[in-house]
């Protein structure tokens, strides 16, 4: 049922107060009667027309009477016809349908419409003049809309009716509604902390909270009666851009609006933003009576999300070159600096992996070792640079002769070896062949050199990856036996053959040693546990293992080689079985911690027995600790010649490398000094002849690696690096309980690397993640994290990579 409005009310009653008044005046004789002036006039005219036709009846002038009432008649739309009659009835002069018009022809009295007017002549009557007019009403409708008075309460009636409407509706806006509101509402809704207006049908504002008026800075005067979307909002929303604000929709729709985001400009130059949320408000009838909007002032949370976006671009920006850095510093870590071919460490990583991809595959792979021919005098004739110079330039020949699928391995001084995926024995002598002739017409720097090369595959019967390369190894070396400069296949080295301290001799195959494989991935493993509890012990493992590889090439086949190399990255594995109280301790041990420490040694043994079953692994690192003339604190050890050649190689590797390193409590020592403790020892701790091998292996090693040296004195980038990166990845993903564990390591890993910049920020995130996990102070630390991470970096790579400071690295990326 339609309900009439207030507006409209009233309207229709000061009408009607209206007209009353218009027909009490009328009745007091206010107003004019329009009938009466009608017959007023028409009682002039007639006295007019009687004074000329007394004039023409005085002298007996038809024509002029008859001119006079045709003139009359003619001009006067009111008189429907008129005539001149005698006293005899005659009729001298008529105009009109007199005859059929007149009625009154008895009577000499006038009536409204029938007017008589007498004519004398002299004082004797002439005759008269009628005149017949239109009536004065008109019946029906017709009638009363002709009437004057009817006319004016009509229209004044409807100007008033309309009048009053629409200066009501002007008003009404106007008007304070809170004046019907009860208190506690317009209480209720000043205490909200949101801005609140309450809009009509038509969107005008019929109430604003206070809260609205102070974020929105206008007074209740300009904002009463307007409508919401007058005021200058800004948006990004193209359908709230032209005029379809959550109101109204929610008015048109008559479905809840939530979530849009407005902004107002402010008198200041500023802007406020709004989440903006609106309902449609529905009467008992059902009917749309207009809408509620609220308005959150989100101004500062936009200022924060915005400054939140772009701390995140830089921070992207920044893992992104971070990534990039590591990604660089990872090739660094597997490469030799000096020829850019692989390091032995990553090269066993890809053996193996291309080893069980051949034998899933059903593929061949080949194995080629490549020996400089004497090198050792190119070294001493021409010096070490030219060496140096000697090394790049066949290590590019064999990088360019080799696929991309193929692995470049600087094997050892000057040996190299490549690995050949999908590759069968004859190709891979054919490719031998090639690189020989290639090497020899190749000038390094001043002269020319030859290479010896020796091939295997796994067709002639390897059951590993050490078998493969010691075979490739003994075929290299019949070649070196044979004159050198020529290529040597496996299958045709004598089935007896025995590479023993640089000596070949026969023995029968019964009497060989049991070939167990001892896999790479898995020693990786270890290494990396044992460096994320200890990171300077596994340092110092992998430094030992490189000294221990210069010092037993050429008094050892590749095998024992291996064997001796993996033995060094274990020997201090069982330090995994100390506490931290201990392993960590920022200085010297007591007696009773020494003791405790001393335990490493067998737990590392049995990690080792039980790891591996390679007897000659754990004979090594179980041994290393016995003296060349017997260790009065261990005699069940063997001694001299009775110790394994690797336990003896590797207890002295050991003591040089703790002797020359940095620690909490000491500084290291200079070379110089370590020779000469070594020397000292010799023939009580450690193998006379081995320690003059190692003292001349360790000063080659230095010599070709002066011009390699870092800026940086430790291999800290690319750790903190690979630790930052997973951290920014737990940002991305707001897993703040992770976020707060990799900050606490990367806070740990840096104070021991002594950045301690880097680890007062990655405490403070650690901390910030805990207990007030606000993203922008997150980002914004992590971002302070990666610009010095990416300054570390930087330095990192400034200088050509030391490969033995990389290598630990590479084994936990």
């Amino acid at each position: 049922m339609y309900r009439v409005t207030a507006a409209v009310r009233m309207s229709i009653g000061l009408a009607s107060i209206t007209m009353t008044a218009c027909l009490a005046a009328h009745g007091l004789g206010l107003i004019p009667d329009a009938e009466q002036a009608t017959l007023t006039g028409r009682r002039s005219l007639c006295e007019t027309v009687a004074v000329q036709c007394t004039l023409a009846a005085q002298k007996d002038d038809v024509a002029t009477l008859r001119t006079v009432i045709k003139a009359l008649v003619t001009r006067t739309p009111d008189i429907l016809s008129a005539a001149v009659r005698r006293t005899n009835g005659k009729i001298l002069a008529i105009s009109g349908a007199h005859e059929e018009n007149w009625t009154n022809f008895d009577s000499e009295k006038s009536v409204p419409n029938e007017v008589v007017v007498p004519i004398r002549s002299g004082t004797k009557p002439w005759g008269r003049v009628e005149i017949r007019f239109k009536s004065l009403e008109t019946e029906g409708w017709l009638g009363i809309i002709n009437n004057p008075l009817a006319r004016l309460l009509l229209f004044l009636t409807s100007c008033c009716c309309l009048g009053t409407m629409w200066y009501l509706k002007r008003t009404l806006t106007h008007l304070d509604p809170t004046a019907v509101i009860p208190d506690r509402v317009r209480a209720t809704l000043d205490t909200l902390a949101e801005g609140v207006l309450v809009l009509d049908k038509d969107q005008r504002i019929i109430l604003a909270n206070k809260a609205f008026i102070s974020n929105t800075g206008r007074g209740t005067d300009t904002l009463q009666g307007s409508k919401a979307d007058e005021i200058p909002w800004d948006s990004d929303d193209t359908g709230t851009a032209k005029g379809s604000f959550p109101w109204t929709r929610a008015i048109r729709e008559g479905t809840r609006q939530t979530g849009v985001m407005l902004r107002l400009p402010q008198a200041d130059a500023s802007t406020r933003t709004f989440m903006v949320n609106s309902t449609p408000i529905i009467g008992t009838d059902g009917r749309q009576r207009g809408a509620l909007a609220t308005f959150d002032d989100v101004t500062h949370i936009e200022m924060k999300n915005h400054e939140l976006e772009e701390m995140l671009v830089v921070l992207n920006d920044s893992r992104e070159e971070i990534r990039r850095k590591n990604d660089e510093l990872t090739v660094l870590a597997t490469r030799d600096p000096l020829t850019s071919c692989y390091n032995r460490r990553a090269f066993f990583g890809q053996f193996e992996t291309q080893w069980t991809m051949a034998l899933a595959q059903a593929q061949p792979l080949s194995c080629v070792m490549v020996d400089i021919d004497h090198f050792k005098s190119v070294n001493d004739t021409h010096g070490h640079s030219v060496g140096d110079l000697v090394l790049q330039e066949v290590s590019s020949v064999l990088r360019a002769s080799a696929r991309s699928n193929d692995i470049v391995c600087r094997y050892g001084g000057e040996e190299f070896c490549i690995l050949l995926p999908q590759t069968s024995l004859a190709e891979a002598q054919t490719f031998a062949e090639r690189l020989r002739q290639q090497i020899a017409g190749q000038k390094c720097g001043p002269i020319f050199v030859t290479s010896s090369l020796g091939v295997s595959a796994s067709e002639l019967g390897a059951h590993e990856p050490r078998e493969l390369l010691d075979q490739a190894d003994k075929a290299l070396y019949v070649s070196k036996r044979s004159g050198r400069n020529r290529v040597t296949l496996f299958s045709d080295v004598p089935p007896d053959l025995e590479i023993n301290n640089a000596k070949t001799s026969r023995k029968k195959a019964s009497d060989a040693e049991v070939d167990v494989p001892i896999p790479f991935h898995a020693v990786t493993a270890l290494c990396s546990a044992l460096a994320f509890r200890d990171a300077l012990t596994a340092e110092h493992s992998r430094r030992v293992a490189d000294l221990c590889v210069a010092t037993a090439q050429g008094l050892m086949t590749e095998r024992e080689c291996y064997v001796l190399e993996m033995a060094a990255l274990l020997h201090d594995i069982g330090k995994l079985g100390v506490p931290d109280g201990i392993l960590l301790k920022p200085g010297p041990l007591t007696e009773d911690e020494w003791k405790v420490m001393g335990t490493h040694d067998r737990i590392g043994v049995e990690i080792i027995s039980a790891a591996f079953s390679s007897p000659e692994l754990t004979e090594i690192v179980r041994t290393h600790h016995g003296w060349y003339g017997g260790n009065p604190r261990a005699q069940s050890l063997p001694k001299g010649e009775e110790l394994p050649l690797g336990a003896r190689i590797l207890t002295i590797a050991d003591a040089y490398d703790a002797m020359v390193s940095d620690r909490v409590y000491r500084k290291g020592c200079p070379r110089e000094k370590a020779f000469a403790e070594l020397r000292r020892c010799a023939g009580v701790q450690f193998d006379p002849a081995i320690v003059e091998r190692f003292v001349e292996a360790v000063m080659n090693s230095d010599r070709s690696r002066s011009h390699h040296a870092l800026s940086v004195p430790k291999p800290t980038a690319l750790r903190i690096g690979v630790q930052i990166e997973r951290l920014a990845t737990a940002i991305d993903a707001k897993d703040y309980p992770a976020l707060s564990v990799m900050a606490g390591r990367l806070a740990a890993t840096a104070a021991k690397e002594g950045v301690i910049e880097i680890a007062e920020l990655a405490t403070e995130l650690e901390q910030t993640a805990q207990e007030d996990p606000d993203l922008l102070k997150i980002v914004s630390l992590t971002t302070n994290l990666l610009e010095l991470c990416r300054a570390t970096q930087s330095s990192y790579l400034s200088s050509a990579v030391d490969e033995e400071e990389l290598l630990e690295i590479g084994g936990e990326g």
